[in-house]
């Protein structure tokens, strides 16, 4: 069974009493698991694609119904007009499950989210026990559907933006758990100590903060596009969220990520190596503070302010020196932005790509 007509099956099967006492798993149906397990890993990840959206299409559905309750208190909310709008924008990507929603009612939103939830959880766990090229498989195919997903909620948000209106559905950790998939373990930062000599900002305990959203390194590298054979480097590379993603998407991409916390990087390379990307993506512990420490050459640098001012300006005048013999792009996410403008300006670059209302900037050094 392919995925629309399986999760259209799953989740709208009348369940009268679940719907009353949303309780798992009393709906759970018992051929998911063997309905999952005879999918190709293609059908795999659009069934995670699908209810990871659900949910936060569900979440977004309860408030914005609320909201137009609290707005128009005199008069009672058509809900199937209500319905018909919202798939007409933010629910055009879940536009099969229409029909189900406009003969159903917010009430059953709970139980809806519990069977979405119980989904998820059962692709991932059948990913996980599936061969390495299966394992690829479904990582790239749901990046790469992310990908317009991403670029559909961006066009959604720029036009409500325009048009005055709240910005609707947010996608930003919807997938979240892909993690999982690719190995991506946060939990060995619990407990963790920080030298008291190091002056760097490392998020102690930040678990999947430590990392840049999925939407930010899509767009990134949608963006800059490098060209075959290219060479990126992540200057501060976290749990290898970064290098995964481009080693998956772009095979032809050297990359390298260099971080400060051991545990990370060896849980980066755990990841690295289970998805049999070991030849083009590499991960180094390195404090990038150190005058020994030169950073390679390359095309593309990621950079996730995790610097201290010393270190910051140890890096940039690397970057500034490499930018002199060759041409160079630096993504930057969040503060780090501020560091860059300033070498942008002084080294007459061209001016900043922005996306994300500045949290992704792209820097492109001056042509030689």
């Amino acid at each position: 069974m392919q995925a629309k007509p399986f999760l259209l099956s799953f989740l709208t099967t009348d369940q009268s009493e679940s719907f009353q006492e949303p309780t798992l798993p009393t709906f759970v149906r018992l051929d998911l698991d063997s309905e999952l397990m005879a999918m190709d890993p293609s059908t795999l990840a659009e069934v995670f694609l699908h209810v990871s959206f659900l949910r936060s299409a569900l979440s977004f559905l309860k408030e914005k119904y609320w909201l137009e309750e609290k707005h128009a208190p005199s008069r009672a909310i058509n809900f199937n007009l209500f319905i018909d709008q919202i798939f007409e924008s933010e629910l055009i990507p879940i536009d099969f499950l229409k029909e189900f929603f406009t003969t159903s009612s917010v009430i059953k939103a709970k139980t809806l989210t519990i069977r979405a939830l119980e989904i998820e959880k059962k692709t991932i766990t059948q990913i996980r026990k599936r061969a390495q090229i299966d394992r690829q498989i479904f990582a790239t195919v749901a990046l790469e559907q992310m990908k317009i997903l991403y670029s559909f909620e961006s066009a959604l948000q720029a036009e409500n933006k325009r048009l005055g209106q709240w910005l609707g559905i947010s996608l930003y950790h919807s997938f979240d758990r892909l993690d999982e998939v690719l190995g991506l373990n946060y939990n060995s930062d619990r407990g963790m100590c920080t030298d008291l000599q190091i002056n760097e900002r490392l998020y102690e305990g930040a678990g999947v903060g430590v990392q840049s959203g999925y939407s930010t390194v899509l767009t990134a590298l949608q963006m800059i596009n490098p060209a075959v054979n290219s060479r990126f480097i992540d200057l501060g590379s976290g749990y290898g969220r970064v290098g995964m993603i481009v080693g998956l998407l772009r095979p032809d991409i050297d990359f390298s990520g260099y971080e400060l916390v051991k545990h990370r990087v060896q849980s980066s390379i755990s990841s690295c190596e289970n998805f049999g990307m070991s030849q083009h993506v590499h991960f180094y512990t390195q404090d990038l503070s150190q005058r020994s420490f030169q950073i390679p050459d390359a095309e593309v640098y990621y950079v996730y302010d995790p610097f201290s001012a010393t270190t910051y300006s140890h890096v940039l005048s690397q970057l500034i020196a490499i930018s002199r013999r060759q041409k160079i792009v630096v993504a930057t996410k969040g503060n780090a932005r501020s560091w860059l403008v300033e070498v942008a300006q002084k080294e007459s670059w061209p001016p900043q790509r922005e996306f994300d209302e500045g949290n992704l900037c792209l820097f492109e050094s001056a042509s030689l």
